[in-house]
């Protein structure tokens, strides 16, 4: 299977905050490039509790490119890809929300959710947190470093693969009943959540 696993951190609890992006690239169930891509958010700003999961200060970051400006670097390892990532739900709507916010058109891909997978998989584990599941699967990591979240969410998928000698995306979703998710240029990516805000603004 091919795919890109991908992790982001963000600055403060803004989806539009990112301040790391980690990608590792999978071809032919191999991993064969692994990346981190340091971000200044927008606005530049930062929370403490967020400083301290992933260690990231906003001095590491202040010299680097906006998201918009690595968004044609990073597109070719989206773009009409399988991504996948734990708790998929949160990074698709990091990545939306970021080009949203820059007024970037959304590219097109499918993605899965490794959390998802894992509850199927392994339902015998009291967490599906990535740092618990890759624990007892024997996966070693540094957690919260975006590059190193992408590489244990891809090995994770893998295993999963492996221990049911599944060998497609089709077999992955059939087997675990777990249906994959679609991206594409006008995609609604307005959750309930959304919605109440709004109502409440309204009223």
């Amino acid at each position: 299977m091919n795919f890109t696993a991908i992790d982001f951190e963000t600055a403060t609890s803004d989806f539009t905050s990112v301040c790391s992006l980690g990608l590792c690239v999978v071809e032919d169930n191999e991993v064969v490039e692994r990346k981190e891509i340091l971000v200044k958010p927008e606005p530049f700003e930062f929370n403490q509790y967020n400083i301290k999961i992933h260690g990231i200060t906003p001095e590491m970051v202040a010299d680097k490119p906006t998201f918009d400006e690595y968004w044609n670097e990073i597109r070719p390892y989206i773009e009409n890809r399988m991504v996948i990532a734990h708790n998929a739900g949160f990074d698709v709507r990091v990545l939306c929300k970021t080009l949203e916010h820059f007024g970037i058109e959304f590219p097109t891909f499918d993605y899965l959710c490794t959390v998802k997978l894992s509850q199927k998989a392994y339902p015998e584990l009291e967490s599906h947190k990535l740092n618990n599941l890759c624990s007892a699967l024997g996966i070693n990591f540094n957690h919260h470093m975006a590059y190193d979240d992408a590489y244990a969410c891809a090995k994770a998928f893998l295993r999963m693969a492996e221990d049911y000698s599944l060998t497609s995306f089709d077999e992955m979703e059939e087997c675990f009943e777990v249906n994959e998710g679609h991206i594409h240029p006008g995609s609604d990516i307005t959750t309930k959540k959304d919605k109440k805000k709004r109502r409440k603004i309204r009223s």
